[in-house]
């Protein structure tokens, strides 16, 4: 009875939570009222009372905070993403409360904001290669065997070129979904792979990965040095830093990261020369962390690159936008002067011919 109950609770939570876009602004909205004087658990309460939806949610997001619970890990309960709930995690170690959590829906809102933008660029080329499948399907069983008999009746032989057109018309259905079904199982093959490696072994994959690295290591490097640059601020030392990263769970990489450098240090190596040998780091890390070091400005500078490598992110990520598109609707293009070559190419043939 008692596991039933569990199980309707948390099911009842889980139709509850909140999207990521309602996640991001929720925790901005947080973070502007505490900035402006309120405290979290009376943010807590505002939002209960002004999104009369998911106040059971934030109810118990207030019974947390109230039984002493961290607010990482209340919102960990609440099936926040992930990288929001790291950031607190570090945010209740360096103290930037407000300042995570503002930078934790932007970083929701903006993954949101990519989401919409990739449904949008896909869903009118998908729905136009979806058509066409369906013309090439109706060709293969209306269209084309009407051709094969005229051809039979007036003893006319298609050349080359038109037989591949044609055959390829044809069967555009199979191919297509066979390529379908090899890209999925190519997929999962790769993916049932990689889930047996651990963390480092997994980033590194991804950082040598032709078309995802430069955003993956700039993702990672985003997130590292602005949390480095708050727990400086706040007075950790670099080998505090490595601890408090091994103690999260939220991040499995963060941990055996701060694992790697301190091995790497008991070997000698100087922290930046430690950071050169995460592949899945900017390689200009190393050179903030070297001249931080030497001026005493680490936390500064951190923080500043930190910003300069979200922009460049952004920047590419608008740039792969821009690029998708005109791919997509080319090769569509080129599938629409196939199907139209398969139909008046063989007829242009056939009254020559005669």
């Amino acid at each position: 009875m008692a596991t039933f109950l569990s199980k309707n609770i948390n099911t009842g939570y889980l139709k509850n939570r909140l999207t990521l876009k309602e996640q991001g602004g929720a925790l901005i909205r947080i973070s502007d009222m505490l900035i402006n004087g309120f405290t979290l658990n009376e943010a807590l309460v505002f939002q209960s009372r002004l999104n009369r939806k998911h106040e059971d949610l934030y109810m118990r997001m207030i019974d947390g905070i109230q039984g002493g619970k961290p607010p990482y890990e209340v919102l960990s309960e609440c099936h926040f993403d992930n990288q929001a709930c790291a950031q607190l995690f570090f945010a209740d170690k360096h103290g930037y409360i407000a300042e995570a959590l503002k930078e934790s829906g932007e970083y929701l809102l903006r993954k949101t904001s990519e989401r919409k933008k990739l449904f949008n660029l896909m869903q009118y080329p998908l729905i136009l290669l979806f058509v066409l499948v369906i013309i090439g399907i109706l060709m293969q069983w209306l269209l084309l065997p009407r051709f094969k008999t005229l051809y039979s009746s007036m003893d006319f032989q298609p050349g080359v070129g038109i037989t591949l057109i044609l055959h390829l018309t044809q069967n555009i259905s199979i191919y297509f979904t066979s390529l379908i079904l090899a890209i999925s199982a190519v997929f999962i093959v790769i993916k049932t792979v990689i889930n047996k490696k651990t963390a480092i072994e997994k980033a590194s994959f991804y950082s040598r990965v032709p078309l995802i690295h430069s955003f993956y290591t700039l993702y990672q490097t985003v997130f590292l040095s602005r949390e480095w640059s708050f727990l400086l601020k706040s007075g950790f030392s670099m080998n505090e830093v490595i601890k408090i990263m091994e103690a999260q769970n939220f991040r499995p990489l963060l941990r055996e990261t701060a694992e790697e450098i301190k091995d790497l240090l008991m070997l000698g190596y100087s922290f930046s020369d430690a950071i050169s040998e995460l592949p899945y780091i900017e390689e200009e890390l190393k050179v903030i962390i070297a001249h931080g070091e030497q001026n005493g400005r680490l936390d500064s500078e951190l923080q500043y690159f930190s910003q300069i490598c979200l922009q460049t992110l952004e920047e590419k990520t608008i740039k792969v936008f821009q690029i998708i598109q005109p791919i997509i609707f080319v090769l569509i293009g080129l599938i629409v002067i196939t199907v139209y070559m398969s139909i008046f190419l063989p007829m242009f043939q056939m009254i020559e011919s005669i």
